[in-house]
């Protein structure tokens, strides 16, 4: 109820979840890539609400990033304290963004559009790939950690989603 409650409070936009906290500090979005990520999305189609994941030990972290991002249609999620909060929380979500964590898994669980970013990794990728039929993965060109991907491929993903999405509420 409370996932439900939060994302009908938002109103009638496509709401794209990010998850920027990756297991460990370099698999995790970069507050440069996140604003990058955010404003083409938002600069392609202005109908979204981005909503950022929030779990119980990062919420002063993540406040203060969206905070110095400084745009009104980026919002904190609110604490997510167990996994069943998160999932309730993906469940009701339009499109998630998400490094290759378990958030990523959840989504696959409820078959939602993602946008996954993944180290240069094939072997972990094919162990740890999102199962969703409407998945895309940007890798990165590290082989440990997500530095130096491409922000556009993500925003370019994001935006076929968006359209797909789009076209189902109208049928």
């Amino acid at each position: 109820e409370r996932a439900k409650n939060y994302i009908s409070s938002l109103g009638s936009k496509i709401i794209i979840g990010i998850n920027i906290e990756g297991s460990f500090p370099e698999k995790s979005i970069q507050k440069n890539e996140l604003k990058q990520i955010c404003l083409g999305l938002y600069n392609s189609y202005s109908n979204v609400k981005i909503v950022i994941l929030m779990s119980p030990g990062r919420v002063s972290k993540t406040n203060k990033i969206i905070s110095e991002l400084n745009l009104d249609f980026v919002i904190p999620s609110y604490t997510t304290k167990t996994i069943l909060d998160v999932a309730a929380l993906i469940e009701q979500l339009d499109l998630i963004i998400s490094p290759d964590t378990s958030i990523v898994h959840l989504a696959s669980a409820f078959d939602k559009p993602i946008v996954s970013i993944h180290e240069n990794n094939r072997l972990s990728y094919r162990l740890w790939s999102p199962s969703s039929t409407l998945s895309k993965t940007v890798f990165a060109e590290s082989t440990y950690g997500i530095t130096n991907y491409s922000v556009e491929e993500i925003i370019h993903y994001s935006l076929s989603f968006i359209q797909q999405i789009e076209k189902e509420i109208c049928e």
